[in-house]
């Protein structure tokens, strides 16, 4: 009878603090995506965000944008990171933006 108590308790303390983590907003992703530094590399970008989910080019630089989630688990904002490289594939710029915002596109999307 205590084990079934005991394991119940478990859950319900592992539930809370999953729905506590989340409502702060605080993501594994967040997380990545707050070490991101002007003068990093794509190779740097790559290994720390993954594969971006599009990618926009012209002959001046590259645009990177990953996917993110923030707030609360009852009103999560979908939001787009994007990264932006120069012509020597170094970050210059990186911003985060509501994934219903017109993103200009510099070039054609890359799929």
């Amino acid at each position: 009878m205590r084990h079934i108590r005991f394991a119940t308790f478990a859950t319900l303390l592992l539930l809370m603090t999953s729905i506590a983590m989340t409502s702060c907003g605080v993501t594994a992703a967040t997380s990545k995506i707050n070490k991101v530094e002007l003068g990093m590399n794509k190779d740097d970008i790559k290994q720390l965000l993954g594969k971006p989910l599009f990618r926009n080019a012209n002959e001046t630089g590259e645009e990177w944008g990953y996917r993110k989630v923030v707030g609360d688990i009852l009103q999560p904002e979908e939001m787009y990171f994007i990264v932006t490289f120069d012509a020597n594939n170094k970050v210059i710029a990186y911003n985060s933006v509501k994934a219903h915002t017109h993103i200009p596109h510099q070039g054609t999307p890359v799929h």
